[in-house]
């Protein structure tokens, strides 16, 4: 190798290496993330305890799938009773799911809500659109109602669809917990 060429290769590697400096020093800097001590982190406990009442599951399979029409379908009925010694309210949380098909309909909004002494309660919020093409899905919603009056009570889950489904299973836990 002649020696121009050598000192052409040598200030090229040179001239690389500068840019490549300059470039990363002239690269805006990142600030720090938050710290990973969490020494100083203290929350206050908590000032009231509900424990578990009673519970109840309901399932159900359609060995075919059943057919929904639009609208508003009642799943199951759950009676509970609210209360005990020295307790003037209680709370109800319910996990509720739902495989659905839409049958080659698209945009089905779909929705499980919560009735609790006839009256709707959370957010019975449209949860998704059923799958078009025909296969299966789930939909899941979970409801927490606080506040309920001592006594006896009925709750229910509905499950809405804009243009009707097909509904495969549904499962719902309903759960009372007392102060």
């Amino acid at each position: 190798m002649n020696k121009t060429l050598k000192l052409a290769a040598l200030v090229t590697v040179m001239l690389l290496l500068g840019a490549a400096f300059f470039a990363v020093s002239a690269a805006p800097t990142q600030q720090p993330g938050p710290s990973r001590n969490i020494s100083n982190l203290h929350l206050p406990p908590p000032t009231n305890f509900e424990g578990l009442r009673s519970n109840f599951n309901t399932t159900f399979i359609c060995t075919t799938p059943c057919t929904l029409a639009a609208g508003f379908t009642i799943e199951d009925n759950v009676n509970f009773q609210c209360g005990s010694t020295g307790a003037s309210t209680c709370s109800l949380v319910v996990d509720s799911y739902a495989t659905t098909s839409g049958g080659g309909i698209a945009d089905d909004d779909r929705a499980l809500c919560l009735v609790l002494d006839g009256a709707i309660v959370g957010s019975c919020a449209y949860d998704g659109y059923d799958a078009a093409d025909g296969s299966f899905s789930g939909v899941s919603a979970i409801n927490n109602v606080s506040a309920i009056p001592v006594g006896n009570h009925t709750a229910f889950t509905l499950f809405y669809s804009t243009d009707g489904t097909a509904l495969y299973t549904f499962s719902n836990q309903y759960n009372v917990y007392k102060p």
